[in-house]
């Protein structure tokens, strides 16, 4: 038996505690830098966490992804705006998910991903927050939007991942069943 993957409940969940950890991990990057480099520091090391998460669960070497996320490092420094951050951030997310963890051809997949973006982007410039708690609710916020892409693509994704070994009884009985239950052509 596989081991069972749950991304939409496991990036709420891990979007919670990003949203939670927000404030007191600013506030105390914020003693030993800038505000603005606190705050996006903050914000590349939740997505260094969903971009791990993301290669976990679509089992792609780590390696792969350490190059998008090297990146954005310099901008982290030398962008003082946070939305643009954020902008390239979600470029960077869709490129770990789509380009390198799950690779698959496809328009939908584009669409969706573009979607995601576009909705993220529209968010953060509609309702830009004003304080580290409307931040820490826009983290959240994100990773909210981000669990949109597993609801189009999880249950093709983890039936090829998570399909469990019958034995040949099981297997046989299945298929007796679902002849018995067929309707009879007349």
């Amino acid at each position: 038996m596989k081991n069972i993957k749950h991304p939409i409940r496991k990036t709420i969940i891990y979007g919670l505690l990003c949203g939670l950890s927000f404030v007191p991990i600013v506030l105390t990057l914020g003693t030993v830098m800038t505000w603005s480099s606190a705050f996006c520091l903050a914000l590349w090391l939740f997505i260094s966490g969903y971009a791990i998460l993301l290669s976990r669960w679509s089992n792609t070497a780590l390696i792969s992804i350490v190059f998008p996320l090297l990146l954005l490092v310099p901008t982290i420094f030398l962008v003082n705006s946070s939305v643009l951050f954020f902008l390239l951030a979600l470029i960077v997310i869709s490129w770990v998910r789509s380009g390198i963890c799950f690779q698959k051809p496809g328009a939908i997949r584009l669409a969706v991903e573009l979607l995601l973006c576009i909705l993220g982007g529209i968010l953060v410039v509609v309702f830009t927050p004003g304080s580290l708690f409307a931040w820490a609710l826009g983290v959240w916020m994100f990773f909210l939007i981000q669990t949109v892409y597993f609801i189009f693509f999880e249950h093709t994704d983890n039936q090829q991942e998570e399909s469990i070994q019958m034995d040949a009884f099981e297997r046989a009985s299945r298929q007796a069943e679902r002849i018995l239950s067929a309707p009879f052509l007349q």
